[in-house]
Formats: structure tokens, C-alpha cells, sequence
């Protein structure tokens, strides 16, 4: 086998290894992670990313898995191409790719809605349940171009490759320019909603740092990024970069093709037409061709590894902001304060009084009557039945015993007297 050859098939090789092992590693954990979940039950956003998660693992091993069949026919260089194998391995790459892009479009709709919050809580949830339904409906419908488009790839000459056909019908055509309008418009999709995202979150950092800078009067260079704002924007900038570099060089060669680079890039299995042109249209062909396989190997160390993450600090600003809320609500304001104390010491003056009546410290005046009557009784000698039963059962206190000496004192002097 020739150096280029036998380097390419390394590089495959190496790439279905790291994607294999990853991807396999993403299923096994969602699946061993599964929560179970009553049909009633909304399902959660991190539930809902965990399936779509899943979902694109699948679809890249799958995308591996055409990447093998093109490793196969690098290690052997003799083997034979018809029309039915070019246009099967058309087919299964281009759908993998199209379905691979569908779910990234997917996830990042889901995370936009989850933090941009666009819509009210009604509609959120509804579109939420709607976008699987229209991605698989735009699957569809392109996955029916794709099947236009495979009739348009036959096997070269010497049978070693496959070519797009000149003759082309304008049918042909209109598929064609289907399949790139939808990679480059998911592309797109993608790229707007992370960028609204980091959009929104420097927005809703630069209203609170105006609105701190009013309050406290701070100059506004003291007022610092938090930390895991600035964590979520790189973090999301950083997933944007890796779609753009892997997806762009293949959108825009399919859209505007350079020279034969469609045919290259689409049908071509043996890659510098079968290792003979190695012009710079073929050196960026190749590079558009395995950097959306290089995707579908990174995709689980952004959205599996560095996920995690991602979800923390998103989970974070959430209940930052909650926290903020609440406590905005809930805070007294100052009249609320002072009109607190001026009730809580009313409250206590009463009840000191109610102690102080409770405790016995003063008499009432049916008890000083009760016992002036029971002195003035026992005074005169006359001790009735009832009289007798009190006097043995019942004890004045010392000062009622004087007020009612000195009463009957005053009486006998004026009985005296008369």
C-alpha cells in the first residue's frame, strides 16, 4: 500500500477508535442512568437533552460505521465498485450526516428555549414537545431528496470509485440543491441559537451591572463578570467553534461547489481520485470530508463530558435567579420594618399588664370586703354557722388583716359613741 493511502486508512482507523469507544460509553451510561417517569409527568430538560443526547450517539456510531466500509476499500485497493454499492454508501453517509446535524439543530433549539425563555411557559412547552416531531418530518422530506440524488452516483470507469454522472435531469438538480440548502440552514440554525444564547446572557449581565452601578454607585470597571456566566458563555462558544470548523468547509462546498468538488466530496469513496490528484480542490475536499467524521467523534466530549458541566452552571444561573426573585419579593421594605417593632412593643406592654394582674401583687375589692365583713363578725362575739366554717378555713393576707383592723377599730369607737 502506497504512504498517502496507507495514511489516510490510519487516520479512520484512529477516528472510528476514539468515536467507537465514546459514543458506545454515552448509550451505555444514558441507558444505565434511565430515571423511571409516569406518562403524566412532563419530562425535565436535562431529561430531555439526555435523549438527544442518546440519539446522537447512535447516529454517530452510525456515521462510523460508513467511515469503516470507506476504510475497507483503502485497505483493499483491488476491491471492486458497482452502481449498488456507490449508491448505497452515498446514501448511508449523507443520511447519518443529515440526521447527525438534525439533532445538534434539535439540542440547541432545546437549549435556547431552556435559557432565552422566548415564549410563555404554555407555548414553551408545547414547541418543546413539537421539535422532535418536525425534526423527523424534515428528516423526511430530505431523506426523500437523498433518494433523488443516489440515482445521480454510478461507479467510474475502472470500477475502483464512485463519480457523480454529467448527464444530470433537472430533477436531479432541485435534490440536490435540497440536501445542501438543509445542511447549510441547520448549520445556521445552530449558530444563531448559541449565539443568542451568549447574547442573551451578556445582555442580562450588562442590565445588572447598570443596575448595581446605579444603586451602589460604583464605577463600573469595579463591577466583575461572575464566574460562572463567563464559564457558560465559553462553554458555549467553545460547542459553536466545533460545529462551525467541522460542518462549514462541507455545507459551503456542497452549496457552491468548486470544479468537480461535488463529486469528490459525495460520491468519491477512494478519496484524490483514487490517489492520483492531490491539487488543493482534492486537499480541501478531504478536509471538508473528514471533518464532519472528526464531528460525530468530538460530539460526546462536548455534549457527554463537558455537559455536565455546562448543565451545573446552567442549573446555577437558574437558581440564581429564582433566589433573586424570591428574595426581591419577599424583602420587607422599611415602612414594613418600623410598623413591625411599633406592633411587637404594643403586644409586650399589654402583656406585662395582664402579667401583673395575673401575678396576685394587688387585691381586689371583693376580697378587702369579704374580709372587713368576716373581722366586723368575729368582732362582735355573734359567730354564726357560716361565720365559724370561714373563720377556721379561711386566712387573710397581712395587709387585708390591717385594712380590716383598722376598719372595725373605727367602728366600735363610733358604736361607742352613740
Amino acid at each position: 500500500m502506497e504512504p498517502v493511502p496507507a495514511g489516510i486508512a490510519l487516520l479512520y482507523t484512529l477516528v472510528i477508535i476514539v468515536g467507537v469507544a465514546g459514543n458506545a460509553w454515552v448509550v451505555l451510561s444514558v441507558v444505565r442512568s434511565r430515571r423511571p417517569r409516569s406518562k403524566t409527568t412532563p419530562a425535565s430538560p436535562s431529561d430531555r437533552l439526555r435523549s438527544y443526547i442518546a440519539v446522537l450517539a447512535v447516529v454517530d456510531l452510525t456515521a462510523l460505521m460508513a467511515l469503516f466500509v470507506r476504510t475497507l476499500y483503502l485497505v483493499l485497493p483491488e476491491l471492486r465498485l458497482d452502481n449498488v454499492s456507490c449508491q448505497a454508501v452515498f446514501l448511508l453517509d449523507h443520511t447519518v450526516k443529515l440526521a447527525s446535524l438534525t439533532c445538534l439543530s434539535c439540542i440547541s433549539v432545546e437549549r435556547y428555549i431552556t435559557i432565552r425563555k422566548p415564549f410563555c411557559s404554555s407555548i414553551r412547552k408545547r414547541f418543546i414537545q413539537l421539535t422532535p416531531v418536525i425534526a423527523i418530518c424534515a428528516l423526511t422530506v430530505f431523506s426523500a431528496a437523498l433518494l433523488l440524488e443516489m440515482n445521480n452516483v454510478v461507479v467510474s470507469s475502472d470500477g475502483l470509485n464512485c463519480v457523480q454522472s454529467t448527464k444530470k435531469k433537472v430533477w436531479m438538480e432541485i435534490s440536490g440543491q435540497v440536501v445542501a440548502a438543509s445542511f447549510i440552514a441547520q448549520l445556521m440554525m445552530i449558530t444563531n441559537n448559541y449565539s443568542q444564547i451568549v447574547r442573551h446572557v451578556r445582555r442580562k449581565f450588562s442590565k445588572r451591572k447598570a443596575r448595581v452601578v446605579a444603586h451602589s454607585r460604583q464605577h463600573e470597571s469595579l463591577v466583575s463578570e461572575p464566574r460562572y456566566m463567563r464559564e457558560m458563555t465559553s462553554a458555549i462558544l467553545r460547542v459553536l467553534l466545533f460545529h462551525v470548523v467541522c460542518w462549514l468547509p462541507f455545507c459551503a462546498l456542497r452549496l457552491v461547489p468548486v470544479g468537480d468538488s461535488i463529486s469528490q466530496l459525495s460520491a468519491s469513496i477512494r478519496m484524490f481520485r483514487n490517489f492520483t490528484d492531490y491539487s488543493l480542490v482534492s486537499i480541501g475536499v478531504f478536509f471538508a470530508h473528514i471533518l464532519t467524521y472528526l464531528s460525530a467523534t468530538g460530539d460526546w466530549i462536548f455534549y457527554a463530558v463537558m455537559n455536565r458541566d455546562l448543565r451545573n452552571l446552567i442549573r446555577l444561573t437558574t437558581e440564581r435567579r429564582k433566589r433573586s426573585t424570591l428574595s426581591q419579593q419577599c424583602s420587607p421594605s422599611p415602612l414594613h420594618k418600623s410598623l413591625r417593632q411599633q406592633v411587637t412593643s404594643s403586644l409586650r406592654f399589654f402583656q406585662s399588664i395582664q402579667s401583673y394582674r395575673s401575678s396576685g401583687a394587688g387585691c381586689s375589692f371583693d376580697d378587702s370586703t369579704y374580709g372587713h365583713s368576716l373581722v366586723i363578725q368575729q368582732g362582735h362575739g355573734g359567730e354564726s354557722p357560716k361565720s365559724s366554717i370561714f373563720s377556721n378555713d379561711f386566712v387573710p393576707s397581712p395587709k387585708i388583716s390591717a385594712i380590716s383592723k383598722y376598719r372595725t377599730s373605727l367602728l366600735n369607737s363610733d358604736e361607742v359613741a352613740v
